[in-house]
């Protein structure tokens, strides 16, 4: 097996710390470390420490859109695949023991966020929000624009909402009791 390169053993190293411990209390030092570099290698492929947490945001959402789509991949479009995705928030949040959300921690963590790394999150959002759209097509067509993109807005909203309250409750119970409202939404269409 190859050894990993410094830039992935970089990458490795931050993505593990910024979630655990957080990017503010993740010191350079510390990634150095962790990746067992170094500092001129960490500085060769990363300038700064907000372009490094840009690679680690753009690397978790396309991880997490790869494990949500290979989840999601033999289910039925509509119904089965927007509860599907539910499904998924839920199993990741008890695999990472409630830990969050990569996107809203930073997001929380850092209100003055960079543009760069502003836009992995927006896109993160945009994504799951193309997703929720598509599977109420597939449920309702033709679907007024107008109810769609409520409707998609507040299916977002119960989405995030469970993943937070699950997070801060430490517990699968928020996710579940959303999974049961969406039922009953996606039943009134």
């Amino acid at each position: 097996m190859k050894e990993q390169g410094a830039k992935e053993r970089i990458l490795n190293a931050a993505s593990d710390l910024f979630y655990e411990q957080g990017y503010q209390a993740t010191g350079i030092n510390q990634i150095i470390e962790e990746a067992g570099i170094a500092k001129a290698s960490l500085y060769q492929h990363f300038p700064s420490k907000e372009a490094l947490l840009t690679e680690y945001l753009l690397r978790t959402r396309l991880k997490r859109w790869e494990e949500r789509t290979q989840f999601l991949k033999d289910l039925a479009p509509g119904k089965e695949k927007l509860m599907g995705l539910y499904e998924f928030r839920l199993q990741h949040m008890k695999s990472n023991h409630f830990k969050g959300c990569a996107f809203v921690r930073i997001a929380y963590e850092l209100p003055g966020l960079n543009e760069e790394a502003l836009l992995q999150i927006r896109t993160h959002t945009q994504q799951l929000k193309s997703f929720i759209t598509e599977q109420l097509q597939v449920i309702k067509n033709p679907f007024p624009a107008d109810e769609l993109s409520e409707m998609t807005d507040m299916l977002l909203n119960l989405y995030e909402g469970a993943g937070l309250q699950g997070y801060t409750q430490k517990s699968a119970k928020p996710m579940e009791n959303t999974q049961k409202v969406v039922l009953k939404l996606l039943g009134t269409l």
